[in-house]
């Protein structure tokens, strides 16, 4: 049975996997939730067209690649400078996430830099924006994968 988002039980199983592991082959896939290498490749590329799956990617630890402080800053602005911010975003290297949030502030971004100088001149710079709060992350814990379930 499917769900109101079109995702059935097999949708399901498959996306688990691939939050696990997305370099899991489809044959690997189908043998753990019972359906041929064909079956799931086409179940894949629908998910994908639907926009389900938006892509792949590594996971990469900050530190062991030299990007040892991250911060969370939360910027308060006026909505006149909504796409203001969201083009500083982008073109910030130092900003790696970006969430608009309801509340006192308008977005929580995060920021992961190798040295303290980065983060200040980070700071510096959103803070043209708007007023900026800024929090250290002291430590980071794998994000968990989304808890997906069918209708059944």
């Amino acid at each position: 049975m499917k769900t109101k988002h079109g995702l059935d039980r097999l949708d399901c199983g498959i996306l688990a996997l691939l939050q696990q592991n997305a370099r899991m082959s489809n044959t690997e896939i189908g043998k753990r939730i019972g359906l041929s290498q064909p079956a799931v490749t086409a179940r894949i590329q629908r998910l994908e067209e639907a926009g389900v799956i938006e892509g792949y990617g590594a996971r990469i630890n900050a530190r062991q690649a030299g990007l040892g402080i991250s911060a969370l800053i939360r910027v308060k602005t006026t909505h006149s400078q909504i796409e203001a911010c969201l083009g500083k975003f982008k073109s910030m290297p130092a900003i790696v996430g970006a969430d608009r949030i309801t509340g006192e502030d308008c977005f929580i971004v995060r920021a992961t830099v190798a040295a303290m100088s980065e983060l200040e001149a980070a700071i510096d710079e959103l803070a043209s924006l708007g007023a900026v709060t800024t929090s250290i992350v002291l430590a980071s814990y794998p994000p968990k994968a989304l808890p997906l379930k069918d209708d059944e």
